[in-house]
């Protein structure tokens, strides 16, 4: 287990260098070629993919977590059966969305298209078709990676992953470089996605035969069974979306546009400790679930320590370190532009210090099939936290949000304390594991020491 969880790692890091690489890369590439007004047109363009990415409705990873614990009982044909469901599930709502954004393409004014010089409307509109093709293959691949995931293989699902997106951005690089324009462009990101998506199914096959690919072991019962579990994972998305987007629309409604860039260039920056946490975390997830399939208590309650121990590792030295040097490290890195007060660098160190525990434990709670016992609530404080921010930041400015975020990650962080201790472990049995887990890391130092010697 423990190799599995440290490859997983390595891959979430190497995931996460690939993805800064390429948004490194392509902005600059593609706005010296095309020019900042053709760039800005594929921008907008662009968002759709991600609109479809939400295709799946959460299905695949609900069915991720109900067949890794259903193959860590050994009940392969269960695997197989949700695995069908799952990506019938996911065909039906990407029909639909698919539905609705195809007419929505060709049913837009050619005014709200809005053609710059050099693009037509017709050009613009074959762009957003292969784009709308492109988001439509990025949703089937998610139930794929549910396969890996559950026959224990995250690191390879992962590591291909990421393979595909350095080949599809390779690809449409390499075609704006020679001149290609933006349905050149987008016609290589599809290209790339099929491509890899074929790799993908390939790969699945060859790595895992058992996991029979298709819908003839698909039901309804099943799909109508993953409903509420995806609808919880929906939820998710929805209250980071408010938390996110949604506070920076109060801060900009409350005082204006100018206060926006202080809060969030000091949010951005405060995501780099959270990353770190998460980018362990991930890797444990679908050990969790086979731990809940197996019914090993034990493996659980050290998963979690491990989890918490992480966060205290990584998460509270950079919170502190937030809140000290947060100003100067924003105020450098904007080149001298952005100086966000001292109420807004502590309510994001705040919110970097709660979320930075109360999040890697839910992720464990998800991967133990029991998200539907906080997302409504998340969701819930996401949104009341708007008006709250609002009002707030009518009084103080962006300090204003930063701590009405800071109060909901608060309220999370109590939760789903609470929530680990019914779903994961007990706090008695998580202070134990201590001890235990210590001897396991001395013991893997030893280990690679002694390799090391040799």
């Amino acid at each position: 287990m423990l190799r599995r969880v440290f490859t997983g790692v390595g891959v979430n890091i190497f995931d996460k260098l690939v993805i800064a690489v390429v948004q490194l890369t392509v902005v600059p590439l593609l706005a010296h070629a095309w020019g900042l007004r053709h760039y800005g047109v594929w921008v907008m363009i662009s968002t759709v993919p991600t609109f479809l990415a939400m295709g799946d409705l959460g299905f695949a990873t609900a069915a991720g977590t109900k067949m890794t614990i259903a193959e860590a009982r050994g009940e392969r044909d269960v695997v197989i059966r949700i695995f069908q469901s799952g990506w019938g599930a996911i065909l039906m709502s990407s029909a639909v969305f698919t539905s609705v954004a195809f007419a929505a393409a060709f049913m837009l004014p050619d005014s709200f298209l809005g053609a710059e010089p050099g693009l037509s409307i017709a050009e613009l509109r074959l762009t957003l078709l292969l784009l709308l093709l492109y988001g439509i293959l990025g949703v089937q691949g998610s139930i794929f990676f549910a396969g890996f995931r559950a026959a224990g293989l995250f690191a390879l699902g992962s590591f291909w992953q990421a393979l595909v997106i350095v080949v599809e951005n390779v690809t449409m690089i390499s075609v704006v470089v020679l001149g290609g324009s933006l349905t050149h462009a987008a016609a290589a990101l599809l290209a790339g996605r099929f491509t890899g998506l074929i790799g993908q199914n390939l790969l699945l096959r060859r790595s895992v035969p058992w996991m029979a690919i298709g819908l003839r072991h698909a039901e309804w019962k099943e799909m109508r069974s993953l409903l509420a579990p995806a609808g919880a994972v929906m939820l998710l998305p929805i209250a980071q979306a408010c938390m996110l987007q949604g506070s920076v629309l109060a801060l900009g409604a409350a005082v204006g546009a100018a206060a926006v860039p202080q809060f969030t260039a000091a949010r951005t920056l405060s995501r780099i400790g959270q990353q770190l946490c998460w980018t362990v975390n991930a890797a444990l997830m679908p050990e969790v679930s086979a731990a809940i399939g197996r019914r090993d208590r034990g493996a659980i309650t050290m998963m979690t320590f491990s989890t918490i121990a992480v966060s205290a590792i990584l998460v509270v030295p950079f919170a502190l370190g937030f809140v000290i040097f947060g100003r100067w490290a924003v105020w450098v890195w904007s080149n001298h532009l952005i100086l966000p007060s001292f109420i807004t660098i502590l309510g994001v160190g705040l919110s970097i210090l709660f979320s930075g525990f109360w999040f890697p434990l839910s992720n464990l709670i998800l991967a133990a099939d029991k998200q539907g016992s906080y997302t409504g609530i998340y969701a819930a404080l996401a949104l009341v936290s708007l008006p709250i921010s609002y009002a707030v930041a009518r009084q103080i400015g962006g300090g204003g949000v930063a701590l009405s975020m800071a109060f909901v990650d608060g309220l999370m962080l109590m939760l789903i304390f609470r929530l680990t201790e019914t779903h994961l472990a007990r706090r008695h049995e998580i202070l134990a594991a201590a001890p235990k887990a210590g001897g396991h890391f001395l013991a893997l130092s030893r280990k690679v020491v002694a390799r090391k010697q040799m």
